[in-house]
């Protein structure tokens, strides 16, 4: 188990192209990861992108405010951007992986215009609740792979929404989908590489069966 300090370390380091992915059991284990991850972008000079589905706006405001960055100016300047994962990944109603796709390298050319680098924030469970399994699977596998994209990607799943859904057989393709998987839970945090992570070491952290 690694402690706050030595995520917070991790997360310093993340790179251009580096795509990550959480899986948290409560909200309080993905704040405490995802604001320091945005945070640190910001402040080494990224626009930030934080995709919401269980989050607001309001919430979001709030948590970057904490952590010192002046939300309202950077806002209303367009380096932050807030939208809701029905104007991102769900635009008109179904997902499209090449169309969240042409969004991410939009979005990556909007910043680079300011004189800034891309980091975004995705809440990935409202694949499961819209039923959207295999565009999920075909975006997760495509990120990064079929567009040479240079942003920092960092998709964040809930657990219990997965446990709900009975898809919890997707946990291992999805974390073979990324770079780096993190797991963050009230028994503690693991960051593992992608062909090291076991179904027993999901299990044990997450008090889940695969």
């Amino acid at each position: 188990m690694l402690s706050s300090i030595e995520v917070y370390q991790y997360l310093k380091d993340v790179k251009p192209r580096d795509h990550l992915i959480m899986f948290y059991d409560s909200s309080e284990s993905k704040k405490e990861i995802i604001y320091e991850y945005l945070k640190d972008g910001f402040l080494q000079g990224r626009g930030l992108v934080y995709v919401y589905t269980e989050s607001t706006p309001e919430e979001i405001a709030n948590e970057l405010e904490s952590r010192g960055i002046d939300f309202e100016p950077n806002f209303s300047a367009g380096n932050i951007l807030t939208p809701r994962y029905d104007e991102w990944y769900f635009e008109g109603g179904r997902s499209e992986t090449i169309r969240v796709l042409k969004k991410f390298r939009e979005t990556k050319a909007y910043f680079k215009e300011k004189g800034l680098g891309t980091r975004g924030v995705g809440e990935m469970s409202c694949y499961f609740k819209e039923g959207e399994i295999k565009e999920l699977l075909r975006y997760e596998y495509a990120l990064h792979r079929i567009l040479d994209m240079s942003v920092e990607a960092f998709c964040v799943y809930d657990i219990k929404t997965i446990v709900d859904t009975g898809y919890t057989e997707l946990i291992m393709p999805l974390v073979r989908a990324h770079g780096k998987a993190i797991f963050a839970s009230e028994n503690g945090t693991m960051i593992m590489e992608p062909d090291k992570v076991e179904d027993r070491d999901v299990e044990r952290l997450l008090d889940i069966s695969i």
